[in-house]
């Protein structure tokens, strides 16, 4: 089962670049949701995809990213690994600037329409927008082994407990290779994912500047200020195989964590030479 899920990924998930020109105003939320909204109001088929409750879903979103590839959202950057803090009082808001993009992958059959995406008006709380499609561009996914890899969190990241998955939702904030990687093993996997996050353990070993550049980020969503992770980190590749390499590929694609086609735990994976 596992080599099929792997097959399919392979073979017939994309993942596309999708360029807009949007209505420059203030946004008093999470912008994976003005993403989300755009894509049903382009094509409703994405209604049903987004909609489908439980379970982990074959598409990943990005929220709004600017020029430098940077996710736009309100958010309470905590500036030091073991700093005290609290959580913010207020609403969170965010500038929304004249051009943007967001990035979608999943089933090749959903993803390439980005290419006939058009223009929509939406209204997000007191939000009005105008989403105008300016470009759609096919990204390639490829993963390198060396030494060490470098992951780069593009927004916040919401790690799943990986002896929870399945039965029940509960967030872990250490970034080690288990709790990084648990959704990508189970969706690969399936029933020997437990066995798969053990060879992970035992082939990935964190960097000691992780303490230091991976941290705490509030972000606002719905209302309600929460906490995730952000920032990067450096893995050293003490053991090469195909399943490192197979759930690093299917993180780069889908990200990490939950929450993924909600825009939540996108990544870059990168070899460092």
């Amino acid at each position: 089962m596992s080599e099929l899920r792997l097959q399919k990924v392979m073979s017939s998930f994309k993942r596309v670049k999708v360029e807009l020109e949007l209505t420059p105003t203030t946004f008093k939320d999470y912008t994976a949701k003005i993403v989300k909204s755009y894509l049903i109001c382009v094509d409703p088929s994405f209604k049903e995809v987004f909609s489908t409750e439980g379970g982990l879903k074959e598409v990943h979103i990005t929220p709004l990213l600017d020029e430098r590839g940077h996710a736009i959202y309100p958010k309470r950057v905590v500036k030091c690994s073991f700093c005290k803090d609290s959580k913010p009082e207020g609403e969170g808001e965010v500038k929304l600037p004249k051009r943007a993009y967001f990035e979608l992958s999943g089933p090749e059959e959903l993803v390439m329409r980005a290419f006939s995406f058009g223009d929509c008006k939406l209204k997000l709380g007191k939000a009005e927008l105008e989403i105008r499609s300016l470009s759609a561009e096919e990204l390639d996914v490829e993963i390198e082994l060396s030494e060490a890899i470098s992951i780069k969190f593009r927004g916040p990241a919401v790690l799943r407990d990986p002896w929870l998955i399945g039965r029940g939702l509960r967030t872990r904030f250490l970034p080690t290779p288990i709790n990084l990687f648990s959704t990508n093993a189970y969706f690969l996997y399936g029933e020997k994912y437990k066995e798969v996050l053990m060879e992970l353990d035992e082939s990935l070993v964190e960097d000691h500047s992780s303490l230091h550049s991976v941290g705490k980020v509030w972000y606002y969503y719905s209302g309600k200020w929460l906490p995730a992770l952000s920032g990067s980190l450096l893995l050293w590749v003490r053991k090469e195989s195909e399943v490192v390499k197979e759930v690093l590929y299917h993180a780069a694609l889908l990200g990490v964590g939950s929450g993924r086609a909600a825009g939540f735990g996108d990544v870059l994976v990168s070899p460092v030479i």
